[in-house]
Formats: structure tokens, C-alpha cells, sequence
């Protein structure tokens, strides 16, 4: 039903109105390289810029969009690409502005700004003057602008693997149920061990089938990263990466150390994991399966809507009637089939609403999936309507703190509505589980990231068996003595297509350990918590990161920061222990 499906049809109609933008988005280059590039002109030149930008970021948008809707179809796909083609175009055609503004006395620059409105940009100068010691000729920029679309090719090629030709085959003892990447989790969560036993080595034994192509992805991505930081006169790639947001190194370095203090909570409650579930061996398998059987609810996707308004009710009547309206005008598209993109996300455009796509399968995680694209697309929503278009869209940094915040409100909300100890048992287990997915499992791939970029950056070269063999001693690590080792799990490095966006990983856990932070003290009414955080909302990018969650009360540099969320996770597993133990 339609309703269950996002309207793409308030970006473009058809297909060809998309195209007929990307004919006006040549016009406008050509514009654009015919006008004179100097200080009297540079009010123009921007507002070129900007309205280039904002076009081609909608047509990004609702053509990637349209190819996750079902990437077989081959129309989507040639849209794509076109839309890829145009990027590199923009991009070549834009590579000038950041040389000509460096270019630009201090005095210059002075004078601009006291022209008409002309102030508004200087944050937004200032942002871009920042990265002036690593930017090239306009050359120099130009040549690396037109090669940025052959320079993602790694990460177009694992994306038509893993869900446009992969077949992952059937899981015969689920009465021949199709794999997919979208699905795949769901029978992990099956009361049946030889379900999630089949559908574990049918998944990852077609990433190590495949490892070679794998690795050649994954390798030609970070050799490119590193081979751009090296060019751009940064450190590494991880520190331009991070550079990019005013992000110091150690704030990435401390996440890593606090997680591995904690890792003997991790064991402990994957021993008690063993334990409840009444296993001589847990396997690889068994690690997302419910431990308590007599609770296993399911929900529809109207129920889910109902449960996520009332728990964000601490956030306030405005923010629950803008989700309600994001419900009725078609935001989200709902359900998985065949042909659309695994996973969900959140995502749009200054011009469009902040869409969400995802696999809704009834169960609990689906509801707390919802609730996390919803706080991704409502952070967007109070950023662009709250800022101009240059400063509307917040930094990689923080993006996961909103979304972060509104599963934790909404399992506060299941936690007090707990029917009985059954169901307390499982969300416990599933607040531990947010803890592992979001804190641990990401450090994890963090260290996964820093690992091989270093290696990389040392001039050595990696294949499948380097990839392998580095996922498998953090395997080892964070999974401890009571998991079974599996070679197939060590192969999870070929499918994690987060590793295509370049040390973005880390900001789950340091996302998560702020929320974590924030929202108890949403909850418990701390006297302008909600108005720090909804500051925090509608900021934008006119603050720096670091800056913002330091106005909203959380100082991510203080190196206790981390380990105050670790703790709570500590006392979750002690707590889950005790109500098995009753």
C-alpha cells in the first residue's frame, strides 16, 4: 500500500523531471565558469554556488533513493549514475571557490563582509579559510574533483554486489525462505538453532567466497583515502577525516581505551548470556538470540507508531506532532522486499522531507530502528528549519546523538511499562544489546579502521587474508572465552559497508555514551535539559561539534566522559543478573 511506501513524487513526479534538472544543473556551471571570479563579484559567485549545491543534493537524494527502492531496476540504476556524473561535474566545476577564497586578503574579506547582509557568511568563511594549508591550486583541486567519481568506484561495486547480484540462497529449515541482506538479522533471532546455523554460514560464507573481490573494494577505498590525506599535506586519513570537524585524534583514541577497560563486562554478560540460555557452547549465531523465550513479542507497524508518540513525550508536544506529521505525509518506507537496500537511514535534502528507509519485521528492534531514523530526521528537520541553507546541515559528528536519544527515551518509556518480569528481562537484555551494537561492536570496527589505514599509510599492501586475519583478533578480544570462535565471522570486515565512509564508525559509540548522558537528564527534568537539548537540535553546523555538546551539557574531551557510560552499562549487566538470578 502507498502508505507504507515514502512519496518521492513531492521531489520529482517522473524520472524525467529529475532529468530536467540535471540539464539545469549544466546550465548553472556553465554560468558559473563564465563568471569573473573576484572580490566584487563573490556575493554572486556564492549564491551560484548555493543554488548549484541545493539542486544537486535533491537529485542525489531522490536518485539514490529511487535505486534503494529496488536496485534492479535498471533505470534507477542509469539515474545514478548520471546523478554520480553530475556530482563530478559540480564538483569540477566548484573546485575553484575554496583557492579563490583563500586567495582573498583578511582585509578583503573585511570589506565584504560589511556589505548589504553579506556577514551571515562569515562563519561560513571562516569554516572553509580553516582548511587553507591543505588545499591546492585550483588545478590541482580540479584534477582531484574529476576524479572523485572513479575514486568511489570501490564503494559503487560493493554496494551492486551485496544487493543488486548476490544471492545468498534459502534457509531450507525455514521452509526455503529467501536470504537477504535486508532480512538476514530476522533469522538470527529464530527459537530454532538450525535456522540461525544455516542462515549464518549461507550469509558470511558468500563474503568469503567472494573475499577477494572484497578485499580489492575495500582496499582500493582506503588506499584512495590515505593517498588524498598524503597529497593534502594531512598526518593520516584518519586525522583529515576527523580534521574535517575540529575532532582531535585522542577524543577517537579514549573511546578505544575506555571500551577496552570494559571489556570484561562484555564477558561477563555473554557468560551470563551461556548460562540463561542453558548452552555447553554459544556460538556466533546464538549471540543476538532472545535469552528469554517466554517473551517474544511481535508488533505491527501501527502499534510501533503508537508506542514511539507516547515514549517521546518528554521531548515535547511540537516534536511528538511533527513525527505524527511525518506519519501521515509519507516519510517512511516501511517493509523489506526484494531488490531494496538492507538496513535503514534517514535522509534528504534542505529542499525535501527528511525521509526514512527501512525493513520493518514487527519485532522489537524494528520499533527502536524507527525511533532512531525518526530522531535523524528530526534533528534535520529543526536544523533546516531553523538555519539558513550554508548552515542547515549538522556535522558527521553528532549525527548519531539525536537518534541515539530517542531509543533511549522510548526504552525508559518500555522499561516502566514493563507487564512483568519476563518482559523486564528482555529489555534489559536489549538495552545491554544496544550497549554491545552501537558502543563495543563500533569500537571494535573503529579499531578495525585505524588498524588497516595504518598499515596502509606504512606502504604494505592488504588482501583478504590481512583483512581476515586482523577482523579475527578483534573477533577474539571483544567476543572473549565464552563465544565459540568461527572462521566465518571473521569475514565480517567484507560486509560492513560503513567502512566505505570513512572513520564515521567511532561516532556511534561517542553518539551513543553523549545520549546516554543527555537523555537521563531529559528524563529527570534537570532544569534546562530539554531547552539545551532543543538548542542542540536547531544549531545546525553554526557551532562546532565539540562546542555543541558542550552547550547541551556534555564535555566529549573530558576523558571520564566515556567511562560514566560505561559504567552504567556495567550496572545493566549486574542488574540483569540479578532478575535471571530471581
Amino acid at each position: 500500500m502507498d502508505k507504507y511506501n515514502w512519496s518521492l513524487e513531492k521531489i520529482y513526479k517522473n524520472i524525467q523531471d529529475a532529468r530536467l534538472d540535471i540539464k539545469k544543473c549544466d546550465e548553472i556551471i556553465e554560468k558559473i565558469n563564465l563568471e569573473p571570479k573576484t572580490i566584487d563579484n563573490l556575493k554572486n559567485i556564492i549564491e551560484l554556488h548555493s543554488d548549484l549545491s541545493r539542486l544537486v543534493e535533491k537529485l542525489f537524494c531522490y536518485s539514490y533513493m529511487k535505486r534503494d527502492e529496488d536496485s534492479r531496476v535498471s533505470e534507477f540504476q542509469k539515474l545514478a549514475l548520471d546523478v554520480d556524473s553530475l556530482s563530478t561535474r559540480v564538483s569540477s566545476c566548484l573546485s575553484f571557490f575554496e583557492p579563490f577564497l583563500m586567495s582573498l586578503s583578511s582585509s578583503d574579506l573585511d570589506t565584504f563582509y560589511e556589505k548589504n547582509d553579506n556577514k551571515k557568511y562569515k562563519k561560513y568563511f571562516d569554516e572553509i579559510l580553516r582548511f587553507k594549508e591543505h588545499t591546492l591550486s585550483k588545478s590541482e583541486e580540479n584534477i582531484l574533483a574529476s576524479l572523485s567519481s572513479a575514486m568511489s568506484s570501490g564503494q559503487n561495486t560493493f554496494y551492486m554486489l551485496s544487493y543488486a547480484d548476490m544471492n545468498y540462497g534459502i534457509v531450507e529449515s525455514r521452509n526455503g525462505e529467501k536470504i537477504l541482506a535486508s532480512n538476514y538479522n530476522n533469522f538470527l533471532l529464530d527459537k530454532n538453532e538450525t535456522v540461525r546455523k544455516e542462515a549464518f554460514e549461507k550469509f558470511n560464507g558468500k563474503f568469503k567466497e567472494f573475499k577477494n573481490t572484497y578485499a580489492s573494494t575495500l582496499y582500493s577505498t582506503i588506499k584512495n583515502l590515505t593517498t588524498v590525506a598524503k597529497i593534502k599535506k594531512y598526518p593520516s586519513a584518519r586525522y583529515m577525516e576527523l580534521f574535517k570537524e575540529s575532532i582531535n585524534e585522542t577524543v577517537y583514541d579514549l573511546l578505544i581505551l575506555s571500551v577496552e577497560k570494559y571489556l570484561p563486562s562484555l564477558h561477563k554478560y555473554y557468560a551470563l548470556r551461556k548460562k540463561a540460555l542453558k548452552k555447553d557452547k554459544q556460538y556466533m549465531w546464538d549471540v543476538y538470540l532472545n535469552i528469554n523465550e517466554d517473551f517474544n513479542k511481535t508488533y505491527s507497524y501501527e502499534e510501533a507508531k503508537d508506542i514511539i508518540l507516547k515514549a517521546l513525550k518528554p521531548l515535547g508536544d511540537d516534536y511528538v506532532s511533527e513525527i505524527k506529521k511525518g506519519f501521515e505525509n509519507r516519510w517512511i518506507d516501511v517493509y523489506p522486499r526484494e531488490g531494496k537496500a538492507a538496513g535503514a537511514y534517514s535522509w534528504g535534502c534542505f529542499d525535501t522531507d527528511p525521509y526514512i528507509l527501512m525493513n520493518f519485521t514487527g519485532d522489537l528492534h524494528s520499533i527502536f530502528t524507527l525511533a532512531h531514523e525518526l530522531g535523524h530526521s528530526m534533528h534535520s528537520f529543526y536544523a533546516r528549519n531553523n538555519n539558513e541553507y550554508i548552515y542547515s546541515s549538522y556535522k558527521m559528528f553528532v549525527a548519531e546523538v539525536a537518534s541515539t536519544f530517542n531509543e533511549l527515551v522510548l526504552l525508559d518509556y518500555l522499561l516502566k511499562n514493563a507487564q512483568n518480569k519476563e518482559e523486564k528481562i528482555y529489555i534489559l537484555n536489549y538495552y545491554i544489546n544496544m550497549f554491545i551494537t552501537t558502543v563495543f561492536r563500533q569500537t571494535m570496527f573503529a579499531e578495525f579502521e585505524k588498524t588497516t589505514h595504518s598499515e596502509v599509510e606504512k606502504n604494505n599492501s592488504l588482501t583478504a587474508q590481512d583483512f581476515t586475519k586482523i577482523s579475527k583478533e578483534l573477533n577474539d578480544k571483544y567476543y572473549g572465552q565464552n563465544v565459540e570462535a568461527n572462521e566465518l565471522a571473521d569475514y565480517v570486515w567484507a560486509r560492513i559497508p560503513h567502512f566505505y565512509t570513512n572513520f564515521y564508525v567511532y561516532r556511534y559509540a561517542t553518539s551513543f555514551c553523549a545520549a546516554s548522558f543527555l537523555s537521563r537528564e531529559v528524563l529527570n527534568k534537570k532544569d534546562m535539559a530539554l531547552e539545551k537539548y532543543r538548542a542542540f537540535l536547531k544549531d545546525g553546523c553554526k557551532t562546532k561539534p565539540i562546542e555543541q555538546l558542550k552547550n547541551a551539557g556534555f564535555d566529549m574531551e573530558d576523558k571520564n566522559a566515556i567511562d560514566k557510560a560505561l559504567e552504567v552499562f556495567k550496572d545493566l549487566v549486574d542488574k540483569l543478573e540479578f532478575e535471571i538470578g530471581k
